[in-house]
């Protein structure tokens, strides 16, 4: 159905199961999983499907997400190597723990490409350049929302919408205040900003593989051939972050390089929304905040929240009824068990951040929390043991 719109654009209306606003990671894997369940799906995408992922370049995921989420391991091209274990390092000296806990490190624009042919071939339809608008309430409920396009306005009328659209969370934070899920933006206090220079031509001596410097909240990550990425995440913004950083590689690695490129960005670091889920409505993702509190990394931590989405999603469809009730064992399911663990590990952290050098060292050396199962643990289960190093 085609209409026109104030001002005289022309505004294309469309009807569909389920509407997805973004195409990153968590918005494609969760539409991927609507489309299999047999729900007409539509995703928006701001930016066109191909530059995403191109603003980070590389990054990694752990060996055990693969099968637990149902995507086969990359290959050709889209992989950049695998990796076994990494290597945590105190402030001081050599004294590295071992983690004993496997990553493929792979090019993230590949791996959504991948992603976006699966949805495709299950069905996903994508619209890019369609930045989402206002939402469209009725009775209560969402039942749809507009989108902006180059060739004028979507209006969207769905059963089922999906905030998937990152951290600025494009649909949540245009819910009403009544609608019963908190519709603040995200505060610079609750954001990481996260720096990576992709270095080639190292010379002298430097840490290979996977390293993590937990006490100046930096690492040390393969690039292509036998290059390295040197980032950073710190709260405070890019200013801070930077000063960081220029600092721990002064300490850490004064080798001579070339710098291939400096890339930057923000990753939540705070609490998820009190409720996924509103009449008509579910939020998962970097929209969510589902990221790691030790580490940042939010695409597998992201595929949790998806996954439990999804099968809400497909029975609350099935039933015709996706009100907040029907809706709401996605809370229940994700605050019992990732959420409950990320909560927990996000109250710990500011105190450990507050540890001195000396007592980052000792821990360290004392096998007392820094130990290399207390970090295979953290990654592989999301907690920490309180270890006394005896």
């Amino acid at each position: 159905m085609i209409g026109r719109a104030m001002g005289g654009s022309v505004t294309k209306h469309i009807e569909t199961d389920v509407v997805v606003v973004g195409a990153g990671t968590a918005g494609t894997y969760f539409a991927w999983r609507m489309a299999q369940a047999g729900f007409k799906t539509l995703v928006l995408e701001k930016r066109r499907l191909e530059e995403l992922g191109t603003d980070i370049g590389i990054f990694h995921m752990d060996e055990i997400r693969f099968a637990q989420f149902g995507i086969p391991l990359p290959t050709g091209p889209e992989l950049i190597g695998y990796y076994p274990d990494g290597r945590a390092w105190p402030p001081d000296g050599d004294g590295f723990k071992l983690v004993n806990y496997a990553f493929y490190v792979m090019e993230k624009p590949l791996f959504i490409r991948r992603l976006h042919r699966y949805a495709a071939l299950a069905g996903v339809r994508f619209i890019e350049q369609a930045a989402a608008g206002d939402v469209i309430i009725k009775d209560g409920a969402l039942a749809g929302l507009r989108a902006a396009t180059d060739d004028g306005e979507l209006e969207m009328h769905t059963r089922l919408v999906a905030d998937c659209s990152g951290i600025d969370g494009a649909v949540r934070t245009r819910l009403p205040g009544d609608f019963g899920v908190e519709n603040n933006p995200i505060s610079d206090d609750d954001t990481l900003f996260v720096i990576l220079q992709y270095w080639d031509d190292i010379e002298g001596e430097h840490p290979t593989g996977l390293n993590f410097y937990p006490f100046h909240k930096t690492f040390c990550n393969p690039s292509y051939g036998d290059g390295a990425i040197l980032g950073v995440g710190q709260p405070g913004g890019y200013e801070h972050s930077e000063r960081v950083h220029q600092a721990f590689l002064a300490e850490r690695f004064p080798n001579r390089h070339r710098l291939v490129k400096r890339c930057q960005g923000r990753t939540p670091f705070r609490r998820p929304p009190y409720s996924l889920v509103g009449d008509g409505f579910v939020v998962m993702g970097d929209a969510a905040f589902m990221t790691k509190p030790f580490s940042g990394e939010g695409v597998t931590s992201g595929f949790t929240g998806c996954q439990i989405a999804a099968e809400v999603a497909t029975a609350a469809l099935s039933k015709g009824d996706v009100g907040r009730a029907a809706l709401w064992p996605y809370n229940v399911r994700y605050f019992r068990n990732q959420g409950a663990k990320f909560a927990e590990l996000l109250a710990q952290l500011p105190a450990a951040a507050e540890l001195s050098r000396r007592d980052v060292n000792y821990l360290f050396e004392q096998d007392i929390i820094f130990s290399g199962a207390d970090f295979t643990r953290m990654n592989r289960d999301f907690e920490v043991q309180r270890s006394t190093g005896e």
